[in-house]
């Protein structure tokens, strides 16, 4: 892609935020989709609040796509993502300060809790990302926080 087609400017609808319009250089492509949304690749990150701690992973291609996601570490300052051979090469990761890794929030029973079983790994390099199934015990997929 050359920088004119970068800076194209895209427009698409959007179930929450209604019409979105940005540049293709703020689209943030999942070469393998998300799990349960194989289909979707193309999604952009939007701030919920001020703060910027929580953020949206809007879908570009399905306007009632949208994931809330927030840094993990804020509720459990030991985490971290173990990263495999794969990953790495699935990402395209030449500098690790680039990968940033958010996890999903949900709300179920009057509760929020988040998936730390299934981060989300983004190389800000070159704007892509997977989602990455971590399988060890004191990673729940409903670890509860208070906000």
């Amino acid at each position: 892609m050359n920088v004119a087609e970068s800076h194209q400017e895209i427009a698409f609808e959007t179930h929450r935020f209604g019409t979105l319009s940005i540049t293709e250089d703020k689209v943030i492509t999942f070469a393998q989709g998300i799990p349960g949304f194989k289909n979707l690749k193309r999604f952009i990150l939007l701030d919920h609040d001020s703060e910027g701690l929580f953020k949206w992973l809007q879908s570009v291609e399905d306007p009632l796509v949208a994931f809330l996601l927030t840094n993990p570490n804020v509720y459990k300052p030991d985490y971290s993502v173990p990263l495999r051979k794969t990953d790495v090469e699935t990402l395209k990761v030449k500098e690790m300060t680039n990968l940033v890794s958010l996890v999903m929030v949900c709300f179920a029973n009057g509760r929020v809790t988040l998936n730390l079983k299934g981060p989300v790994l983004f190389n800000s390099e070159n704007m892509s990302a997977i989602q990455c199934i971590i399988d060890r015990d004191d990673y729940p997929s409903h670890f509860a926080i208070n906000i």
